[in-house]
């Protein structure tokens, strides 16, 4: 398939509150086949498999005499059938509202999943575009974007099986952070970490001063949402400076929507570099990226953003970044294939970074008034 590789997602990931050891097995040939013949799509032509992006759930690309697919297989936790009608049913919305979305293919029998042997199976037209150019116009077309998922979403059915859970957490989450050391101790030799407990202690202070901060505007009377829970660069295509489609619906959840706008921007904006170099990482983030992307959900939405979210941006950014990164490294050891302690040190640095903007992310997500600005 030419320009398959447009479609795989490269980029280096947080969250959204998962556990990494869940490694996706792949598709066999026989389930295969049972699964695509409940689908109208014309005779096979190739197969392959999608290794690229989460690797919560099997995925294969399809090509077919009636287009290119891609076939998923949910993830074990990820498919309760009450919480796959719900991820459907937002997505029939979505589409009914002309939101890009890749569009679910539905069976002979009019259904928009499979069940096989116990799990869930589902078949998307398979998407070809442009990721995410770390331009300004880019982000911004970003946050219109979300905003106007937000809006279509705004009085859908809160059904009552949906994730609530999300960065902003209690006591349950202090406990994970006291146990990370001995988990790490675990998995890397002592020299490895030399001055991890400190890095650790520094987290868990800032996630504390964050989470009060939250807490204190009266986070949890903020109207609630559908949110996408992992509005991620990884997760939106593009094409002539326009996201076509929006991808992985895995992580709806209800809750206040700023907790969707402060992540996205977070993971938009976030300076990276190669999984294998993350000590190398820079410290920064592009706070003109924060800015475009916060900017134009606030022009776009039909309810602008209350002072009282505004004020809690910076501190939900924070929380994010250390919970979306201590989970996994509290349930594998590590981040992936990156090292526990390589990691945390890095999420040290960009702590130590965003901690004295945080005034100035407040001040550059007010609504625009002139186009005269920096961020330093």
């Amino acid at each position: 398939m030419q320009n398959d590789a447009d479609n795989v997602d490269r980029t280096p990931r947080l969250g959204p509150l998962v556990d990494d050891s869940i490694v996706a097995e792949e598709i066999g040939g026989q389930d295969l086949a049972i699964v695509l013949s409940r689908y109208d799509i014309g005779s096979i032509e190739r197969l392959s498999d999608y290794r690229k992006g989460s690797r919560r759930a099997a995925k294969m690309l399809v090509g077919s005499s009636k287009g290119k697919y891609l076939l998923k297989r949910r993830a074990v936790g990820n498919d309760v059938k009450d919480f796959v009608e719900f991820t459907h049913a937002v997505q029939k919305r979505l589409a009914e509202h002309r939101f890009p979305v890749a569009g679910l293919m539905n069976t002979v029998d009019g259904d928009t999943y499979v069940e096989h042997d116990n799990r869930i199976y589902e078949l998307f037209s398979f998407i070809h575009g442009k990721r995410f150019d770390k331009t300004n116009p880019a982000a911004a077309e970003s946050g219109r974007v979300l905003a106007h998922f937000h809006d279509i979403l705004n009085d859908f059915p809160n059904e009552p099986n949906v994730k609530k859970q999300i960065y902003h957490q209690g006591d349950n989450f202090y406990r994970i952070i006291s146990e990370v050391y001995d988990i790490l101790e675990k998995h890397e030799t002592p020299n490895d970490l030399e001055g991890v407990a400190d890095t650790i202690g520094f987290i868990r202070e800032q996630y504390e001063m964050a989470n009060k901060k939250v807490d204190a505007i009266g986070f949890y009377s903020l109207p609630t949402n559908v949110v996408h829970g992992d509005w991620h660069p990884g997760n939106t295509l593009y094409k002539d400076g326009e996201i076509i489609a929006v991808i992985d619906f895995d992580s709806l959840r209800v809750s206040p929507r700023i907790t969707d706008i402060a992540n996205g921007a977070l993971q938009f904006s976030m300076r990276i570099g190669n999984a294998e170099d993350v000590d190398k990482w820079p410290d920064t983030f592009r706070g003109n990226t924060i800015q475009s992307m916060v900017q134009a959900y606030d022009q776009f939405t039909k309810v602008p953003i209350m002072a009282s979210e505004r004020s809690i941006f910076p501190s939900l950014m924070i929380e994010a970044l250390i919970a979306e990164s201590i989970i996994p490294i509290h349930n594998t050891g590590s981040f992936g294939r990156v090292r526990g302690s390589v990691f945390l040190k890095m999420v040290e640095r960009k702590l130590r970074w965003l901690l004295p903007r945080e005034d100035r992310i407040i001040d550059v997500i007010k609504p625009q008034l002139s186009d005269e600005d920096s961020f330093s």
